[in-house]
């Protein structure tokens, strides 16, 4: 979660949120998280199916 949130220039905190589903992310957030991820955002969409 810590790398995560560093590769994003976050807190760990913010990470910690998006994973609880606590704070949802906007289309432009979930490209970024995606990126650091090192996932396709279409991929990451279709798990949702």
């Amino acid at each position: 979660m810590r790398e995560l949130a560093g590769r994003l220039n976050q807190p760990h905190s913010f990470v910690q949120k998006v994973e609880t589903m606590e704070r949802r992310l906007d289309v432009f957030e979930y490209s970024l998280y995606c990126k650091a991820l090192g996932v396709d955002g279409h991929e990451g969409l279709d798990l949702l199916k």
